[in-house]
């Protein structure tokens, strides 16, 4: 499905998370708590149902996570509720508004203070249109702050012909040097990228995926 209007897919991810609650948090995100300490702050932009939220909670550390989909969202907050996670905010938002994005890392810096605090994106970036893309990099560039961190996983451009698991929403794939240009012109530093399978398998489905950690640049 190639149509991206916010509203329809806003629509179409409130009818999948009534009917998708899997937890088991993603091979990503178990990658990414190994390099995060215990009491450290995320913020998870595109959380989805949660699965990786509430994980990154359950072992401590302060999570805070805003997804488009009300449906998610109220899905998360009673996940939290029934599981008695601690340290676990969902906030309903657009990614690519910077007042909806600011007030979400606002309040995990107040909680967190001086530790640190990392950025999380998991198959988010192909879900946006190119030029809510550009949106996005430039309301993080706006909000993280030096030495922060961002980790990304997205499908790449290698993956639109593979066969799909769940094919009927849109989805852009995405030109990774074109990433890398907006991410580089933005104040953001790569310090490890990685494109290939194996990654995020799924059932019969194994996409290609690109991961990304960037480090936001010292100011000069």
């Amino acid at each position: 499905m190639k149509q991206q209007d916010v509203e329809y897919n806003k629509q179409y991810w409130n009818d999948f998370y009534k009917n998708n609650h899997k937890l088991t948090p993603s091979q990503f995100c178990v990658c990414v708590l190994t390099e995060l300490n215990e009491n450290d702050g995320i913020v998870e932009l595109g959380s989805g149902n949660g699965r990786d939220s509430l994980y990154f909670a359950s072992q401590g550390l302060v999570t805070v996570a805003m997804d488009l989909s009300q449906q998610a969202i109220k899905s998360c907050q009673q996940q939290t509720n029934e599981r008695n996670v601690k340290h676990a905010s969902f906030y309903e938002g657009d990614i690519t508004s910077y007042q909806d994005t600011e007030t979400a890392i606002s309040n995990i810096r107040k909680t967190v203070k001086d530790r640190r605090i990392s950025f999380y994106s998991r198959f988010v970036m192909h879900s946006l249109s190119d030029s809510q893309e550009q949106q996005f990099i430039s309301v993080l560039s706006r909000l993280v702050l030096p030495a922060e961190r961002i980790y990304f996983e997205f499908r790449s451009q290698e993956d639109e012909y593979l066969d799909k698991h769940f094919g009927n929403h849109y989805r852009r794939y995405v030109n990774t040097e074109v990433f890398k240009t907006r991410l580089l012109t933005s104040g953001f530093e790569i310090e490890y990228e990685l494109i290939g399978q194996g990654m995020a398998k799924y059932k019969e489905e194994d996409p290609y995926v690109a991961r990304f950690i960037v480090r936001k640049k010292s100011n000069p």
